[in-house]
């Protein structure tokens, strides 16, 4: 009979996991290292080898009184190599419980069958091909806590080679910068990065462009300048010559973000998902004439003059004019576009009429003199929020909103306030509440916010919840016997010590080879712990229970209980992946 036990499992992981010498042993297996899948270490286990001797000889361990099916043990120690699993099982690699030749050694490694020796003799990794088949130098290096666009390439240099990875496609993009998505050494690069290939030296500058097939489109446009929603579907800029035209809607909404420039100083490409060459140009843009201003589209009196604000400053229908001469007196009134180019009226002025102002106004003709007062507006196609009004949108205060969160957003000062309330949406959207880009009212707030009606007044504040205590118990359980003192809430959890001392000849303590002295058994006793609320540094095994409230949730069996410690998977009244780690199981007394 062959028994193997683990003895030894230490050193460190080494950076590549390919070897040449197959009998060589590979570094020693660390509980503080971190693996993956393909890795190899090494671990050394005792093999016990369990023969017949012949009773009542030196070294053949005899019970009294027996004479024949003597047997005795002897122990040699081996070491072998250790593949860590591919696909998801990677993940219990570097758990505990899960380590070489362990309880679970076999659901997280591959064990070769042959014992190695010595020290395996390390190949360099190979050397991807290279990236590019037009440039083979290498973009920017990756620096972590960088907001990466979709599609931006970095570089990260490595001991043999320089490697070229690329972000995902939004909306994953956001996390290319996070700590544990480095490319290629965080635990999750490949959820978010693509390796290209390699590279070498930095990218060469691209040869003048050839404007023989382009339009010569006259004056230059004004510069491109950063800024969000500052350009839209057919906006003109000019750089080094060249005059480039927004996309259309929606990668018009990346024509004024950072990193969209047309033809960038550091070489990035990103551009040409915004922006399209449509000519050349040289000079300026010649001054329009003034407008003409045909009687049958006189509006009558004028409505106020426009003035610069936020995103929400003008409404669907609201009116305003612009002055265009003042000798004669000439004004133009124009009308705001529906959402979501609403969002535009009180960031961009209407102009006078130029063929490219398709912004957020519509230009309805000329006007004199002053509208008369209006009625104040109502809220007939609102319903009204029940309770008042809840705390005002802040964008520069927005951590904490989750989904079906409130808030309010005024809409109108004048002559009265108007308040409308929105809530943040629930699933995978409720993430884009939390950002400014999506403020309610504004070009995206459909994607993260829903449109509740109006309210009136404020919240009234309710009664400060009553914290559950958790009392001691008179007397404890009969079946408890441990701690001394027993709480009201509590659950059994069974604890088993190893390697408690008993007298060899009892009943009870485990004998084989008829020892007199050195027995040792396995005591279990039953544990009364408290159920405590959930915390994140807290260790917990299968079976443990934490409550919220009065409200108990029980950590679920193997291989569940890994992530019950895990926040993401903290215990919720509301539903979520949390239930793939806890089972809600009742309440407390």
């Amino acid at each position: 009979m062959i028994k193997i036990n683990s003895i030894a499992l230490t050193a460190a992981l080494c950076g590549f996991s390919g070897y040449a010498d197959a009998a060589g042993c590979h570094p020693a297996f660390s509980g503080s290292a971190t693996y993956a899948a393909g890795d190899w270490v090494s671990a050394s286990s005792t093999v016990e080898t369990t023969e017949a001797c012949t009773c009542g000889t030196t070294g053949c361990p005899t019970p009294t009184g027996q004479t024949t099916g003597c047997e005795k043990t002897t122990t040699t120690t081996e070491v072998h190599n250790y593949q860590c699993a591919s696909g998801a099982n990677s993940a219990f690699c570097s758990q505990a419980g899960f380590e070489p030749a362990g309880q679970f050694s076999d659901s997280a490694w591959t064990k070769e069958s042959a014992v190695c020796s010595g020290v395996v003799t390390p190949t360099p990794p190979p050397t991807p091909a290279v990236w590019s088949s037009a440039d083979s130098g290498c973009p920017g290096a990756f620096v972590a806590g960088t907001d990466y666009a979709a599609a931006e390439k970095v570089s990260l240099a490595g001991t043999a080679y320089t490697a070229v990875y690329e972000c995902a496609a939004a909306p994953n993009n956001q996390f290319c910068g996070k700590a544990g998505y480095e490319p290629g050494t965080g635990q999750y690069w490949a959820v978010v990065w693509t390796l290209l290939g390699s590279c070498s030296g930095t990218i060469s500058p691209t040869s003048s462009p050839n404007y023989s097939t382009l339009t010569d489109a006259g004056g230059c446009p004004d510069a491109w300048e950063a800024g969000v929603n500052k350009y839209e579907e057919n906006d003109k800029v000019s750089k080094n010559g060249l005059v480039f035209q927004c996309a259309a809607f929606p990668f018009s909404g990346f024509c004024g973000q950072t990193g969209y420039e047309p033809m960038p100083d550091d070489g990035t490409e990103y551009w040409k998902d915004a922006w399209t060459v449509v000519g050349y140009c040289s000079g300026t843009i010649s001054p329009t004439a003034s407008p003409s201003f045909d009687p049958a589209k006189h509006v009558g009196g004028c409505p106020e003059e426009w003035v610069g604000g936020t995103n929400t400053a003008y409404e669907e229908g609201d009116m305003v004019s612009i002055t265009v001469s003042t000798s004669p007196l000439q004004k133009i009134a124009y009308t705001c576009k529906a959402w979501p180019f609403s969002g535009f009226c009180g960031l961009y002025a209407p102009n006078s009429g130029l063929p490219d102002d398709q912004q957020g106004w519509t230009m309805n003709g000329g006007c004199t003199g002053t509208i008369a007062p209006t009625t104040a507006p109502s809220f007939g196609t609102l319903n009204l929020v029940a309770g008042g009004c809840p705390q005002d949108y802040d964008e520069n205060n927005l951590s904490g909103i989750e989904a079906g969160d409130q808030v309010s957003l005024v809409v109108s000062a004048a002559p009265t306030e108007r308040r409308v309330v929105y809530e943040c949406k629930s699933g995978a959207a409720s993430a884009y509440c939390i950002q400014p880009a999506f403020i309610p009212g504004g070009q995206y707030s459909a994607m993260a916010w829903d449109l509740k009606g109006y309210c009136d007044g404020t919240i009234s504040p309710t009664a400060a919840p009553t914290a559950y205590i958790n009392a001691d118990q008179p007397t404890a359980p009969a079946q408890c016997t441990s701690p001394a003192t027993v709480k009201e809430c509590f659950f059994e959890k069974d604890v088993t010590t190893t390697g408690v001392t008993c007298t060899c000849s009892d009943a009870d303590c485990p004998n084989p080879n008829g020892e007199t002295t050195g027995c040792t058994k396995d005591v279990t006793e039953t544990t009364c712990p408290s159920v405590d609320t959930f915390s994140s540094s807290a260790t917990y095994e299968a079976g443990d229970v934490v409550r919220i409230g009065t409200k108990k949730f029980q950590c679920k069996a193997w291989p569940y209980y890994l992530w019950c410690g895990n926040s993401a998977y903290e215990p919720s009244l509301e539903a979520g992946v949390w239930t793939d780690a806890w089972s809600e199981i009742g309440d407390c007394p």
